[in-house]
């Protein structure tokens, strides 16, 4: 299964790289760019619009990668409080109760 999954993956990487190279080749109107306090070079459409997918892209793989490992440590976290007071409730029942030793 999880060798399936990685070809999928990258026949769909494969895929997303033959769409950008197409529209490479279909939008090459030189386009200034400026943000207002930066201003480039005009540069072709699609070069600025790939750009901006890959950097999006790579920003969400960071961002989601935090999110996930901060959500698995509060999860565990949680779930080791809980066992801990469990595992408190249950020796204080043991201390509480009388200790019967066979003579």
């Amino acid at each position: 299964m999880n060798r399936l999954l990685r070809f999928c993956v990258w026949i769909f990487l494969f895929l997303v790289f033959l769409a950008s190279i197409a529209f490479s080749f279909l939008n090459t109107e030189p386009v200034a760019l400026s943000f207002g306090f930066a201003a480039f070079n005009p540069q072709p459409l699609s070069l600025w619009i790939v750009l901006a997918f890959a950097l999006g892209g790579l920003l969400g793989l960071f961002l989601g990668a935090g999110l996930v490992r901060n959500w698995r440590s509060r999860s565990e976290l949680l779930s080791l409080r809980r066992k801990l007071a469990a595992l408190e409730q249950e020796l204080h029942r043991e201390k509480s109760t009388p200790n019967k030793e066979i003579a």
